[in-house]
């Protein structure tokens, strides 16, 4: 699969596109694109594959997304939502850096606003944030028109500046030039993603990627700043996290549903990954 950049739609009498999804659209490809997305999870839950970064996600999560980061919403499909038109429910909003005017974010007033948005340039993850108040500024944000739009965007994101976040991508992060490596990484991903529940060997991705194996992995991490036994683990962790969370299979079988062969290795990698035993996990989630 080949990574795609993404040409968001615009509008002549609006200076940021807002939409609501009840099935996954353009998130479940591993794309990017110039502007912002800020995407808040009413409903659903899965992976979110960004950057260098692996990251489970639940309802009432907030993600703001940096500028040209690659990112692909992966969402989990649950036996009780298999009978709704609607497995999901996300308010998303795409805008550039400059807000629709280029000295906008000089205003002092919105100096919260611009280092926000200075510090997603790794990305931001809002946890949980099950609030009254975000929810009503993000309907309200989707049903208004012209000015009232805008301020109503305002104060969404002056409302995050208050809250609790957590950087998503690495600190050694770069983005990748856009260049054939995009198309390498990305069948890698796809591959690793299709196939972490099995067992996957370094020298089948060393052939995907058309590489030794010693290159693939010094390639690899120098890509991900992980190596491929690193990523594959802390993947299957998030969908062990996600299941955990919301799911009502046993231990073990979430332990081999996540790609373990044996509950010691996924006990211990479970705790050097997320710093809890999986019942602690599940006793606080």
């Amino acid at each position: 699969m080949i990574i795609k950049q993404f040409s968001i739609p615009k509008q002549a009498n609006q200076s940021f596109q807002i939409r609501r999804d009840y099935i996954p659209k353009h998130q479940s490809v591993w794309h990017y694109h110039e502007e912002f997305e800020l995407v808040y999870v009413i409903r659903g839950t899965g992976t979110l594959f960004i950057g260098d970064r692996i990251k489970s996600f639940q309802s009432g999560d907030t993600v703001l997304i940096g500028s040209q980061i690659p990112h692909y919403w992966l969402f989990e499909n649950h036996e009780e939502e298999a009978e709704n038109d609607k497995p999901i429910d996300c308010i998303v909003i795409h805008f550039n850096s400059d807000l629709g005017s280029p000295n906008l974010l000089q205003m002092p007033e919105l100096n919260p606003i611009k280092q926000l948005l200075q510090a997603s340039k790794r990305s931001l993850i809002f946890p949980d944030q099950q609030s009254p108040r975000l929810s009503f500024l993000a309907e309200r944000t989707l049903s208004l028109a012209g000015l009232p739009k805008l301020t109503s965007l305002f104060e969404l994101l002056d409302f995050l500046c208050s809250q609790t976040s957590e950087p998503l991508t690495s600190e050694h992060y770069s983005i990748l030039n856009q260049s054939d490596d995009q198309g390498r990484m990305n069948n890698l991903m796809e591959y690793i993603r299709e196939h972490y529940k099995q067992k996957i060997k370094l020298e089948d991705l060393a052939a995907l990627a058309g590489l030794t194996e010693n290159s693939f992995c010094r390639y690899f991490k120098q890509k991900t700043g992980k190596t491929p036994v690193q990523f594959i683990t802390e993947l299957r962790i998030s969908h062990a996290c996600s299941q955990l969370k919301n799911g009502h299979l046993s231990l073990k079988e979430i332990c081999y549903d996540s790609g373990f062969n044996n509950f010691v290795s996924f006990h211990k990698s479970f705790k050097a990954i997320t710093q809890k035993t999986p019942t602690q996990y599940k006793n606080e989630s």
